[in-house]
């Protein structure tokens, strides 16, 4: 991806601190069974404290002003632009919703992606927030899915990676079959056949459910269960990362390589 420099550096968030104005509590979902989601409550610190001050929230240290998603109505112009261009041309096909997710790759790197749903397809899209334009995109079948999974987030007990903490879904189309040597240890193969998401970091920061909902995956989840056929198995277990190591993608995900930010004079 191009790095492009800003003419207009735009403000400076080096102060900016996040302030939560409500006293509401945080419920943070657990799980997700039958449709019925089973909740914990956590108290939110009051205004003008920073969630890194809030244990076990993820991405509570990030600045959120610097992602080009904070922007007011960025996504939601994202978003129209991929249904006008995606869906336009297969009319039968019946708009379902839309998010703005973290896809996780096979090498644990962390990418923001749009996903639109359909009640026949699923398509996730790599959009230019800066240049507001289609990247690229890809498209699955919800007939060709034969396993939905639902849980935390979790690397295998060998790894020395620190947890998430973090709800994920994945979508399997492998037929429970093995990945082959090139699809596990090449890094430019393009034909894994999964795909994983997690909530956008910006779903910690946003302070009501309607500004939150875009940026959930509990919501995909949900609507991915109504959709897919009964042939299709349904698991609520945790998603294994297998990640051992991962110098490589802890250096890109601390570093937020697969979002588009400001970054001093530059954003990508």
């Amino acid at each position: 991806m191009d790095d492009t420099f800003l003419q207009d550096e735009g403000p400076n968030f080096d102060r900016a601190t996040l302030e939560i104005k409500s006293e509401n509590t945080f419920l943070e979902s657990q799980n997700v069974r039958d449709g019925k989601e089973t909740s914990t409550e956590r108290t939110l610190p009051g205004p003008g404290v920073p969630l890194a001050g809030v244990p076990g929230i993820p991405y509570a240290r990030i600045d959120c002003h610097t992602f080009f998603s904070d922007r007011n109505e960025v996504v939601e112009k994202a978003l129209a632009d991929c249904k006008r261009d995606l869906l336009t041309s297969t009319e039968e096909e019946e708009f379902v919703g839309a998010w703005f997710l973290t896809e996780i790759s096979i090498w644990d790197t962390e990418k923001e992606r749009l996903v639109l749903l359909t009640k026949e397809s699923l398509y996730w899209v790599k959009y230019d927030l800066i240049s507001l334009k289609i990247i690229e995109y890809h498209r699955i079948s919800l007939t060709d899915v034969d396993t939905l999974v639902a849980g935390e987030l979790v690397y295998p007990p060998t790894s020395i990676l620190p947890g998430r903490n973090m709800f994920g879904v994945r979508l399997m189309w492998n037929k429970g079959e093995s990945l082959s040597l090139d699809q596990r240890w090449n890094p430019f193969t393009r034909n894994i056949p999964w795909l994983t998401f997690t909530s956008h970091p910006l779903y910690w920061h946003k302070g009501s459910d309607s500004n939150k909902a875009k940026y959930d995956v509990q919501a995909l989840h949900l609507a991915l269960k109504n959709l897919l056929s009964t042939s299709c198995q349904i698991l609520d277990n945790p998603i294994i990362i297998e990640n051992y190591v991962g110098i490589g993608s802890l250096v890109h995900n601390r570093t937020g390589l697969g979002f588009f930010k400001i970054r001093g004079k530059f954003s990508f």
